[in-house]
């Protein structure tokens, strides 16, 4: 079965502005995965939206790679506000780049950092040695928008 047509995300759509602006500032997303048995696989990521897909890093041995590699679709969530609004969840089909981090920071990196500059600094790697870490890249193409 063919997977749906790619979201787009209309910034003239107030909910698109709010989702857009949403994943230029927020830090941290959930990414979910699915495992062999079918259960659930959620972990904290840091991630960029560029080009109509999410952008996560991910160290090569972790499980979420071993789900997408295996097929698994996935979703990617944000932190709501404390009145339950706010809700952001993208869902689709779920790859692995052709490329690794580092061949993605001639054209990411200028974006990464300033989004995660400060993070960066806290965890005491720059973005090569981020890139060199984290070095699969798993690449989110959003299928699917629940947001209020």
């Amino acid at each position: 079965m063919p997977d749906p047509p790619p979201l787009v995300l209309d910034p003239a759509d107030p909910v698109h502005a709010d989702v857009l602006a949403r994943l230029a500032s927020d830090h941290i997303g959930w990414l979910t995965t699915v495992r062999a048995d079918g259960s659930p696989h959620a972990v904290p990521v840091w991630f960029l939206w560029h080009d109509g897909r999410l952008l996560v890093m991910s160290e090569p041995r972790t499980a979420k790679v071993t789900h997408v590699r295996r097929g698994s679709a996935a979703l990617l969530h944000l932190h709501t506000r404390a009145d339950g609004n706010g809700v952001v969840v993208l869902s689709g089909p779920a790859r692995l780049s052709d490329r690794t981090a580092s061949e993605w920071v001639p054209e990411i990196g200028e974006a990464y950092t300033v989004k995660y500059d400060e993070a960066m600094q806290a965890y005491g790697m720059g973005l090569p040695a981020i890139a060199e870490k984290f070095s699969v890249v798993i690449e989110l193409a959003p299928t699917r928008l629940v947001a209020w």
